[in-house]
């Protein structure tokens, strides 16, 4: 009775120890490298959310955004271009008077009784192109610097300068003529209400110096010492506010519309200061530079 006791406890104890067995080799597998390997992973999927996060379509801190957009110039105005057009206007009436030389038509085709050939003058707004570097120097703000380029072109009559210092002749026909190129750089500062969004409307506002060309008189009658109406040492000043939308396409690039009205102060050799004022509305593409830079990292 006392064996049979002793053999069924050495048979419970092997029992326990044979089924411990698995349970302890179980709790001995290298679990320790799986769940590296899966922190690593989970790790690595968070840094890719916490990137969108930190680089999203849409303007935000740190974003350096680069763009080009052309258009056109509307409704110019100020005292350059009321200025060119009293003289075209005092021109028209010497014109007519026969005050200025028209001696280059046949003699049968304007009679001593008839007045002089004289032809309305029109001012065009050429096209404008300009570059926007800007960097996100608050969730909101925007800092950087615009390159503009714009022009104006007239065609109009004019008296012909250095042809005769006695005579005063004037083109036969209307000739086009680039009367003002301005090219300028200018600090901007731009405010995006809605930050990390697709579409990111924009306020901005910029100031700078300007250098220009074109053709310009000093007086409302043509001065006979001048050899030419070329504007000499043109610069001046340019301020000017305007409201934009950005469209990002993908976290990169995007195309983008802006209107903007600057007014700018000019000086020459042939003035001592005229205004120009001017809408300009633009379309345009924009380049996410941050955004290409963390995608290249990537690789």
């Amino acid at each position: 009775m006392k064996t049979k006791k002793i053999f069924l406890t050495y048979l419970v104890l092997s029992a326990n120890i044979s089924f411990a067995e698995p349970i302890l080799k179980k709790e001995d597998k290298p679990l320790v490298t799986q769940t590296q390997e899966d922190t690593a992973k989970a790790n690595a999927e968070l840094e890719k959310y916490y990137a969108k996060l930190k680089y999203p379509p849409g303007f935000y801190e740190g974003a350096f955004l680069i763009s080009f957009m052309g258009g056109g110039t509307l409704a110019p105005s100020g005292s350059f271009i009321s200025h060119e057009k009293n003289y075209d206007s005092t021109l028209q009436y010497k014109v007519v008077r026969k005050e200025v030389s028209q001696d280059y038509y046949p003699q049968s085709s304007i009679r001593n009784d008839e007045a002089g050939l004289y032809f309305k003058p029109t001012y065009t707004p050429g096209v404008a192109s300009q570059f926007d570097f800007e960097y996100g120097w608050k969730e909101k703000i925007g800092l950087g610097f615009t390159v503009m380029q714009n022009s104006m072109k007239a065609k109009r009559q004019d008296v012909i300068p250095g042809l005769s210092y006695y005579k005063e002749y004037v083109d036969p026909v209307p000739r086009e003529r680039t009367i003002y190129r301005g090219n300028s750089m200018s600090f901007l500062a731009t405010y995006h209400p809605i930050p990390k969004n697709f579409f990111d409307p924009y306020l901005v506002a910029r100031a700078g110096v300007v250098s220009f060309t074109g053709e310009a008189h000093s007086g409302t009658t043509h001065d006979r010492f001048v050899y030419s109406n070329q504007i000499t040492s043109g610069i001046g000043s340019i301020v000017g506010v305007g409201a934009g939308l950005n469209i990002y396409l993908g976290r990169y690039f995007g195309i983008k519309a802006e209107v903007d009205y600057y007014r700018e102060f000019l000086k020459a050799d042939q003035f001592s200061m005229r205004t120009l004022n001017s809408y300009q509305a633009m379309v345009g593409v924009f380049v996410n530079l941050s955004n290409v830079q963390y995608r290249l990292e990537q690789y």
